[in-house]
């Protein structure tokens, strides 16, 4: 005779063998259904064009004078974003490095200005900063044959005096004037409005 306990033990594994059995039948209909079917290659013959250029390709001296020329006239909407951006942002812990940034982008005149506040300027006392944003960029004239341009820049400005914790951001505008020196364009004044 056989005991309660080994009873239950067969009981246990019948029941066991059972279960195993059942989700082995309902993985296979419900993932068994979907037959692969066979994948039929087809070959076609790719047609091959040549590409020909439309114009003819620009050399490697014609592309350096290309390049040179876009750099010595810059136009004056980017330029007047490069130098309003470094113009308009100060720190009384930089000693004037905006406008010693600047100097390059200046006419012979403004550079002479600009050098004069660099040299004679008084740094407050305590932190003073300002970080300046271009908003938009206007072209108000611009007259190649004359070599002068006036553009007036939308900024948006953050001032922190004190600590850098206390900031005020207003909007101002600044109106520059150029003039073409050696046949690029250079700022000639700034003046915030």
């Amino acid at each position: 005779m056989m005991t309660r306990r080994k009873r239950l033990t067969i009981i246990a594994l019948i029941l066991l063998a059972l279960l195993l059995l059942l989700i082995w039948l309902l993985w296979i209909l419900f993932s068994g259904g979907e037959k692969a079917t066979p994948v039929e290659e087809t070959s076609q013959a790719e047609e091959v064009q040549e590409v020909i250029p439309t114009r003819p390709t620009i050399s490697e001296q014609e592309l350096e004078e290309e390049r040179e020329t876009r750099t010595t006239s810059a136009d004056v909407v980017s330029l007047s974003k490069t130098f309003v951006t470094r113009y308009g942002s100060y720190s009384n812990e930089a000693n004037f490095a905006n406008l010693e940034d600047v100097l390059p982008l200046a006419s012979a005149s403004f550079a002479a200005e600009l050098q004069n506040v660099i040299d004679t300027g008084d740094v407050p006392e305590g932190y003073y900063g300002v970080s300046t944003s271009i908003v938009t960029v206007t072209v108000d004239e611009k007259d190649e044959a004359a070599g002068t341009a006036q553009v007036t820049v939308t900024t948006q400005r953050e001032e922190a005096i004190g600590s850098t914790q206390n900031v005020t951001v207003k909007y101002q505008d600044v109106i520059l004037l150029f003039v073409k020196e050696a046949d690029a364009w250079k700022v000639d004044s700034a003046t915030w409005q």
